[in-house]
């Protein structure tokens, strides 16, 4: 009975697990979703821009000069448009001196040059003679002063030196009044009715309305994105750069580049461009341009072909997130062309058919799955 005992165990063991197997109930199928993420995204569009340079600087006057005296006299009458600051127009009369003198002068050459012809007519008329005479009566070569030559030529010189002094003396006497030679403003006076002058005394400086410049330095980085050389030259009409001006980020005018300068500016070492303002033609009674007023401005630089324009705080060590046309997240190593304030400009590295992720996330995994939805 011992022996059999364990046949017995064994044998109800293996009943037992048949029982359990064919009994047993299965499990119940768990179907789990994949959480897709929706997130915004942008259309990334090639096009062909205008690099843009940031500078800033302050107006200075296109042509500005020192009025200095040119004669010996006393000022007889200075106008209200030569007080400093003050505004005068092309032709105006700004200063008159003392012209009496001159006037003088004046008579007296005229007097002289009078003489001078009448001495002339007489020796040219002596000269005929003389040598009519020789013709008739002289035999051989004649001397020049028996044909009157030297005292013909005399009289020439005495002539053609009267006319000088009558020019001279008209010129003097046209000194006496300072005109205007153009439209603009009194940047300071030095003198005043009974100041005695002679020459080389400075009257005035003033300086032109009609154009102004402003200095408007770039750092090397900028220069490529110009397309100029930095050779101090004036820039010709077809090739200058065009510039927007703002003050308050307000655009208020706008101007050309014309010439740049060969040197950096030992203070900032940066290069210079200058601009040029057509003060006519940027008149604005609500944004008046004044000497030394500061401006920003932006310049229209060179083309960038097949570029593109994306926010700059969405470039990571040269790489941008994506959402590929597979709907995939995608990192992007970019070639950027320039950084503009805000805005990174690419160059290359961007797959057709990509749209730029604008939308923060969590995690942010190479070949994830996402729904878009296009701003």
């Amino acid at each position: 009975m011992k022996k059999n005992i364990g046949i017995t165990i064994l044998i109800i063991s293996i009943i037992l697990t048949m029982l359990l197997v064919s009994n047993k109930k299965e499990a119940d199928t768990i179907i789990t979703e994949i959480d897709i993420p929706l997130v915004k995204v942008r259309p990334l569009i090639q096009n062909t821009i205008n690099a843009t340079i940031q500078s800033q600087g302050t107006i200075f006057p296109a042509n500005e000069i020192i009025i200095l005296s040119e004669i010996n006299a006393r000022v007889a009458w200075v106008s209200e448009k030569l007080d400093n600051g003050a505004s005068f127009n092309k032709g105006d009369t700004l200063v008159k001196l003392d012209s009496r003198d001159y006037e003088l002068a004046l008579i007296s050459a005229e007097s002289n040059i009078l003489n001078a012809k009448v001495n002339l007519e007489r020796e040219q008329a002596e000269f005929d003679l003389a040598n009519k005479e020789w013709e008739r009566v002289g035999s051989g070569k004649a001397s020049d002063l028996t044909l009157r030559k030297p005292q013909l030529a005399q009289a020439e010189a005495i002539w053609a030196a009267s006319k000088a002094a009558v020019e001279q003396a008209q010129r003097n006497l046209d000194r006496t009044a300072i005109i205007a030679p153009f439209s603009g403003r009194v940047r300071n006076k030095n003198i005043n009715v009974g100041s005695s002058l002679f020459p080389g005394t400075s009257i005035a400086k003033i300086y032109s309305t009609d154009f102004y410049e402003i200095r408007l330095p770039i750092s090397d980085r900028d220069m490529p994105f110009t397309g100029l050389l930095f050779d101090g030259k004036s820039i010709p009409s077809y090739n200058q750069l065009d510039v927007i001006f703002s003050l308050d980020n307000q655009d208020i005018c706008k101007g050309k580049i014309v010439r740049t300068e060969s040197e950096k500016d030992y203070k900032t070492k940066m290069v210079v461009l200058i601009a040029k303002i057509d003060v006519g033609k940027n008149y604005n009674k609500n944004n008046l341009l004044t000497i030394d007023q500061f401006l920003e401005a932006k310049i229209i630089g060179i083309e960038l072909e097949d570029s593109i324009q994306i926010p700059r705080s969405l470039v990571r060590n040269s790489y941008v997130w994506v959402i590929d046309s597979g709907r995939k997240l995608r990192k992007r190593k970019v070639d950027i062309f320039r950084y503009e304030k805000e805005i990174a400009i690419l160059k290359d590295g961007i797959v057709k058919g990509d749209y730029l992720l604008i939308s923060r996330m969590n995690t942010l995994v190479d070949g994830m799955l996402v729904d878009i939805n296009i701003n």
